[in-house]
């Protein structure tokens, strides 16, 4: 299935523990497609905070860094961001 860049924030939440590659804070959230798909994603593009996102605001997909693998290559992949 093919998903486009566009999507609405279903439901985010701010890590303040995080997986030893991923330092806290950061966030991690539920966004829905405008084909209908729920995806898992990392947010970025506004800081770590309980009242940086709204509910239902409209997010895009960006492809960028995830983290370092333990050579120091860059992992890349998706993410959501708000498309203020």
């Amino acid at each position: 299935i093919e998903l486009g860049p566009y999507a609405k924030l279903e439901t985010f939440a701010v890590m303040q523990v995080g997986l030893p590659d991923f330092p806290a804070p950061y966030m991690i959230a539920y966004v829905r497609t405008k084909e209908g798909a729920l995806v898992f994603t990392l947010v970025t593009g506004c800081e770590a905070r309980d009242d940086a996102l709204v509910l239902g605001e409209d997010m895009e997909l960006v492809i960028d860094r995830i983290k370092d693998d333990h050579q120091g290559n860059q992992v890349i992949g998706w993410k959501f961001r708000p498309a203020r």
